[in-house]
């Protein structure tokens, strides 16, 4: 079936949906401004889903959505929907095309990190790299609007997470300010490491200007153990010990009480303004058992999705707590939200096998990290076909070789398990753009067809730049090439996300304006009265958030 979508720009393609919202009409806020907020806190939840709030009766993100500004038809807005992307996308306010790497895999086209056209894991990249890479985009960072009024503050377990987002925030101060507190986790420690034995499978804080009551010593409060799988041994993306869960030491918890621990550390220690808090263990477990699906079957291991959950619900609570105890949450506006949801598949077409996880996502030779060799036999064909690198989860983009046979390679595509459109990068007069050249919505559920029908243009448009994939799939709501829980793609589990603002001058209200990860940066410029320095791609959702 040949496409038929019609091309609109990024604004003009949400027409249809803004049109819906706006039909089903909206809570206006009703509370006044009462003073002048002087600190931001932003909490992302790695792949939560908006609707996991109401599902699981979620105490503490249930209170903060009664005192603050709840987004009901808040959703990504970009593609693709990845932590690696999202974290750059957040504080700047600009869209993957427009940012230092458009995709979970980067093509090197400047040849500034090797071989020119070489294939780099951005995750990979680290603070270093991504602050040479992030700074000529980072003149709208949100940090920026509190330059010279306090210290910069950023913690996840994600180092890139941590990396994409912290990078260039102190902008005229170097691509990081001197000042910036920036911590995260080393890598797993092995045999022979400086720490010596008894430290070998822990981790330990690792940043920029980690004090020393955080670094501590081998074993201390904030070092973990990374070495219990609590029955996940088998799981094709396996447990990483306390990295991710909390495990049974009150006196030292890993996982989410990790990340909120250390940033109260360090809160409470230094002159700060902003902190920005990444919480990774939706995702991981996510990942390993299927989103959504774990809460209505829950796997055989210790690990379940519904604590998981429950246990990033506590450390909101816990985080605005001790804003309350501290008065600090009279002047400082607080933004809970995902940097993307996720989806459970049923069809989902990865390796079944322990520690498959990397080769599920990737296929290449990579020139920074792990080249996987063996593709699985479905997408073997795009091989020979002319393909030289290949991401899949809940869309596929595929990186072409010069001269691979175009129509294959579009004839295996759209021939795979759950394929309901296929897009072309193209130049044009206005750039580059993704225009599709096989769809078919029909394959998709009613409710679903009119989520992609409305949004696909627009997303579309959001990614398509020289460095980004030659070709993409996407895929119908049951279907994943990544693992049993993935992201990644343009279905509506995958893009609604939660989306909170709290604080002084912030009325309390459900509004169902649609908001996207892009518009947060320019909303929080206009928030705090500042006008940013570069345009940006977002909008300010301002004027939602106003009284009526």
């Amino acid at each position: 079936m040949s496409a038929t979508w019609v091309r609109s720009s990024p604004a003009n393609s949400l027409l249809p949906f803004l049109i819906f919202l706006l039909s089903q009409g909206a809570c206006a806020p009703t509370v006044p401004k009462t003073s002048t907020p002087k600190r931001l806190v932003i909490v992302v939840l790695d792949q939560f889903r908006a609707d996991y709030i109401t599902r699981l009766r979620l105490p503490a993100l249930a209170a903060l959505s009664r005192r603050g500004a709840v987004f009901e038809n808040a959703f990504v807005g970009h593609l693709p929907a990845t932590t690696v992307i999202s974290h750059q996308v957040i504080p700047r306010g600009l869209f993957p095309r427009h940012l230092a790497w458009s995709d979970d895999l980067h093509r090197d086209t400047g040849g500034l990190l090797g071989p020119r056209g070489g294939i780099h894991d951005p995750g990979e990249f680290d603070l270093d790299r991504m602050r040479q890479l992030l700074a000529p985009v980072s003149r709208t960072h949100v940090a920026l609007i509190f330059q010279g009024r306090g210290r910069f503050v950023a913690v996840g377990q994600k180092r890139y997470a941590v990396f994409a987002m912290a990078a260039g925030a102190s902008g005229s101060h170097g691509p990081t300010g001197p000042g910036d507190l920036i911590v995260t986790l080393s890598d797993t420690l092995k045999e022979g490491n400086p720490f010596g034995e008894e430290s070998v499978g822990w981790v330990h804080p690792v940043g920029l200007n980690v004090p020393a009551g955080l670094a501590g010593t081998p074993r201390s409060r904030f070092w973990l153990d990374t070495r219990p799988a609590y029955g996940t041994e088998n799981a094709v993306y396996r447990l990483n010990g306390h990295r991710t869960v909390p495990g049974p030491d009150p006196e030292r918890p890993g996982g989410d009480a990790w990340v909120v621990d250390a940033a109260m550390h360090l809160m409470e220690r230094e002159p700060w303004a902003v902190a920005m808090l990444t919480l990774g263990a939706v995702d991981r477990v996510g990942h390993m058992y299927g989103a959504q699906r774990d809460l209505d079957q829950p796997n055989g291991s210790q690990v379940h999705m519904k604590d998981t959950i429950l246990q990033a619900d506590a450390q909101v609570g816990r985080l605005v707590a001790f804003l309350k105890e501290k008065g600090w949450d009279r002047d400082t506006i607080l933004v809970v939200t995902a940097d993307h949801a996720g989806m459970g598949a049923s069809d989902w077409h990865g390796r079944d096998q322990p520690g498959a996880s990397w080769g599920n996502w990737a296929w290449g030779r990579l020139e920074n990290a792990q080249t996987v060799a063996q593709i699985r036999p479905q997408l073997a064909p795009l091989v020979d076909a002319g393909l030289l690198a290949l991401y899949s989860d809940t869309a596929l983009r595929l990186y072409l070789k010069p001269g691979a046979d175009l129509e294959r390679i579009l004839a295996i595509t759209q021939a795979l398990p759950g394929v309901v459109l296929v897009a072309r990068k193209t130049r044009t007069a206005d750039g580059f753009r993704y225009l599709p050249v096989f769809s078919e919505p029909a394959r998709l559920s009613p409710i679903e067809r009119r989520w992609f029908e409305a949004m696909v243009p627009g997303l579309l448009d959001t990614w398509a730049c020289e460095r980004g994939p030659d070709m993409i799939a996407l895929l119908d709501e049951r279907t994943s090439w990544g693992q049993p829980g993935d992201h990644g793609g343009a279905q509506h589990a995958v893009q609604a996300i939660p989306m909170i603002i709290a604080g002084p001058g912030i009325p309390a209200g459900h509004i169902t304006a649609a908001a996207r990860l892009v518009d947060l940066a320019p909303t929080l410029w206009d928030l705090f009265g500042r006008t940013p320095p570069a345009p940006m791609d977002g909008v300010s959702l301002g004027p939602a958030l106003s009284p009526r």
